[in-house]
């Protein structure tokens, strides 16, 4: 809210500006308002001077000058001021950051929240791994980033929809059928040449002894044997993704089947439309799209020369499936080996409904697993890898998903086991969940003083702004730089929202929770004057507000104790 204030007032004087002929009318003002890492740099900054430099063909520093001396800014800031490269710099005043702890508190964290969306439809499709395995840590990642995303989006104004894209129509899932149909041979004493390239993990043998143990028949007929049984490991194969991602804290509104598009029709009537726009051709008996229309990359197979439909196809009538379900944004989370696959599929958007801007995909980079400092390999068909499952049940949820969203979704992340592990302060998780637990405590030795802190929950339920706490008691510099801490979650949860960058949310929490402890370091919360002491409580307890608000975004745990 505090950055609309600095917005607006800009704004204000750049208005002013253009009624006295300094600014042409025709020159739209939205300021860019930036946090600056470095406290002499004020609260907030903008280098609206150095925007509008080459448009009034005027130096910056004559420009930055100019818009000062037009801003009202009194009501505000302590302190406007010019600094290098055309930045003008706002430092606001204390007593305003004091009050809105009390704008906080008398709206409630969700309704103090910016509302972005404004009820727009997102549809969030992620994970989505090919039911041929177990789930590993890269899908754990994606996982993560996806629902704490959806989480995002949902307290910022949007709708969203979660969803899940189950392969069950390629060529994987059939090696899967052929890979257990000769594990379930060989179980039966028949000698069989198993290839180097099909499903190697013990699961599929595990599938194939279950054939056996229930006395499951299987077709005499090795093609309809190899279609029942790539059926049935599929199916147990997704019934343990599912379970897996749910002991995640990852559940899906939708899961949608690839097979569906074929068995409705969907993607002969996307093929169709291709075909009756002319974005679609034969070529070498094969049907090609017209990619090179639309982006910087060549024509795609859609159908093969032997009839067969490519991933492409279905990938198509798959995201126009979407738009005809009412979804306004659609956003993808792939590998980071699939970069190349996203000028295809944004000009088959364009192609269908000249709506490529709709799609939104966010890149999911390479995890390495790190045990005793040393990296753990992973190969799903070679059956050498580390499932998702493995790693929850060495570090936990919490510490789990924490970590996975501690560098951005497109860096690689090197997951240091032994790290998540530790119960100190060199684990960022525990740090986070320890501030908590502090406060907590905190507050059980305010009890025992005989000091009633239950008056900051009855009278948050009642909305009542008129709570008797002296916030002017707050003065320290280390109390207005935990206030303007918690101040920024509305700007950190607006910037998650508008670059689809959750992990903003974790770097903001360990920030935010190395400021309380320097606080509390240096300062004593209890057994002062009553009203500094109930003062700095409700410090507090707009402070544990915003954790566990941010933990909760972000899947994770708030422990009383620890």
């Amino acid at each position: 809210m505090m950055r609309k204030k600095i917005a607006e007032m800009i704004r204000e004087a750049c208005e002013t500006c253009k009624t006295k002929g300094i600014i042409p009318h025709e020159i739209d003002i939205e300021p860019i308002i930036e946090t600056p890492r470095e406290v002499e740099f004020g609260d907030y900054s903008t280098n609206i001077a150095f925007i509008l430099a080459p448009k009034l063909r005027k130096n910056p520093f004559e420009i930055a000058e100019i818009i000062i001396s037009h801003l009202n800014y009194h009501d505000v800031c302590k302190k406007v001021e010019f600094a290098g490269k055309g930045f003008i710099n706002f430092f606001v005043k204390d007593e305003l950051w004091r009050s809105s702890l009390l704008d906080i508190y008398r709206y409630g964290i969700d309704d103090f929240l910016p509302d972005i969306g404004k009820g727009k439809k997102v549809l969030i499709e992620f994970v989505s791994a090919n039911p041929t395995g177990p789930l590993h840590i890269g899908h754990g990642r994606g996982a993560v980033v996806g629902d704490v995303l959806a989480n995002i989006l949902k307290s910022t104004g949007y709708k969203v929809v979660k969803e899940y894209y189950i392969n069950d129509a390629g060529k994987q899932i059939n090696t899967l059928g052929e890979s257990t149909y000769l594990r379930w041979k060989e179980l039966k004493g028949e000698s069989v040449d198993y290839p180097k390239d099909f499903y190697q993990g013990v699961y599929v043998k595990e599938f194939a002894a279950e054939l056996i143990e229930k006395n499951i028949p299987v077709s005499t007929e090795r093609l309809e044997a190899v279609k029942q049984l790539a059926e049935y490991s599929g199916g147990k194969v997704m019934k343990g993704i599912q379970e897996d991602l749910e002991g995640f804290g990852v559940y899906f509104d939708n899961y949608f089947r690839e097979s569906t598009l074929f068995e409705k029709g969907i993607v002969d009537e996307t093929l169709e439309l291709l075909k009756s726009k002319g974005l679609a051709y034969e070529k070498d008996e094969a049907l090609w799209f017209k990619t090179g229309l639309f982006e910087n990359d060549e024509d795609r197979v859609l159908v093969k020369s032997d009839g067969e439909k490519t991933y492409f196809a279905s990938d198509i009538a798959y995201h126009r499936h979407k738009l005809e379900r009412g979804f306004e944004l659609l956003i993808d989370l792939w590998g980071s080996d699939h970069h190349g696959y996203i000028p295809r599929l944004r000009a088959s958007l364009d192609a269908i409904a000249g709506k490529k801007d709709r799609l939104k995909v966010i890149l999911i980079q390479f995890v390495t697993l790190l045990k005793d400092g040393k990296p753990v390999g992973m190969s799903t068909r070679a059956g050498q890898f580390t499932t998702l499952k493995d790693v929850l049940g060495e570090v936990g949820k919490d510490a789990a998903r924490f970590f996975f969203l501690m560098r951005k979704s497109d860096a690689h992340l090197e997951f240091d086991l032994d790290l998540a592990k530790k119960t100190s302060n060199e684990n960022p998780v525990f740090y986070v969940q320890y501030a908590n637990a502090r406060i907590e405590s905190i507050f059980r030795n305010a009890e025992e003083d005989g000091i009633d802190t239950s008056i900051f929950i009855e009278n948050e339920k009642k909305r009542d702004a008129n709570i008797n706490v002296n916030l002017d008691i707050l003065t320290s510099d280390e109390e207005i730089t935990l206030i303007k801490g918690i101040h920024q979650f509305y700007d950190v949860m607006e910037g998650c929202a508008r670059t689809f960058e959750p992990h903003r949310l974790t770097f903001y929490l360990i920030e935010l929770v190395g400021r309380f402890h320097s606080y509390y370091n240096k300062t004593r919360v209890l057994k002062n004057e009553i009203d500094t002491t109930i003062s700095r409580l409700f410090l507090l307890f707009m402070l544990q507000k915003i954790i566990q608000k941010g933990l909760y975004m972000l899947g994770v745990s708030a422990p009383e104790r620890m």
